[in-house]
């Protein structure tokens, strides 16, 4: 199976550099190889483009978008460009282990899934500290689970997703709403009969407080 990592950032400045750089470094160090990776620039400052060109050592597609308006637009313009089986998203602040697209795609060649997250490690960047996420590792792993509560709370990390491409197309992709979009997402796909799976691994590393306003 065919597959893109779709990463949307919006950088003005060194510090979300830096970020965006640490995240596509994680990438490079995946153990599973034989992916694509899409890179929106939402908006960003002139070095961002030129950081990504002289430290980023894999393969990669870069596309603009010169007016930002919300990372549900960012992430719909960069599926406009993605005709591979599946997608995964890497938020431009936060990391993958290294074994976390192998362990997903493995899953995904040997099990019916449309939508197949992993657990998470939450990240202080101050102290560098990492931490469980407040979900425990057996929690929300198999669809009935995640159907029972997702319509009260959001109990996934889109991140952490690996998607089938047919279904987000079939889904129209994501609704314009600010900090929820992905929310509102998995309740549509459930909604219209998609399968949810969750590994009980952390390999997804979700970075605290530095999320800049989409």
């Amino acid at each position: 199976m065919t597959l893109t990592v779709l990463v949307c950032v919006h950088s003005t400045n060194d510090f979300y550099d830096n970020l965006l750089i640490e995240s596509l470094k994680s990438l490079e160090k995946q153990t599973y190889k034989d992916f694509k990776t899409l890179i929106v620039l939402d908006q960003c400052w002139n070095k961002t483009e030129n950081r990504i060109k002289n430290e980023i050592t894999i393969q990669y597609n870069i596309i603009s978008k010169n007016i930002k308006d919300g990372l549900s637009s960012a992430k719909n313009y960069g599926l406009s460009n993605i005709d591979t089986d599946l997608v995964c998203f890497l938020d431009a602040d936060d990391l993958y282990v290294e074994n976390k697209l192998e362990k997903q795609i493995d899953y995904f060649i040997n099990n019916n899934v449309d939508f197949l997250g992993t657990h998470t490690l939450n990240r202080n960047l101050e102290s560098n500290n990492f931490f469980d996420s407040c979900f425990g590792i057996n929690q929300y792993i198999e669809h009935d689970e995640i159907k029972f509560d997702i319509y009260n709370k959001n109990v996934l990390t889109h991140g952490s997703m690996m998607i089938k491409k047919q279904a987000l197309d079939q889904l129209n992709g994501y609704n314009n709403i600010k900090g929820m979009e992905d929310w509102d997402l998995w309740q549509r796909a459930i909604n219209n009969g998609f399968k949810f799976k969750q590994l009980p691994e952390r390999l997804y590393i979700y970075t605290l407080n530095t999320s800049i306003d989409r």
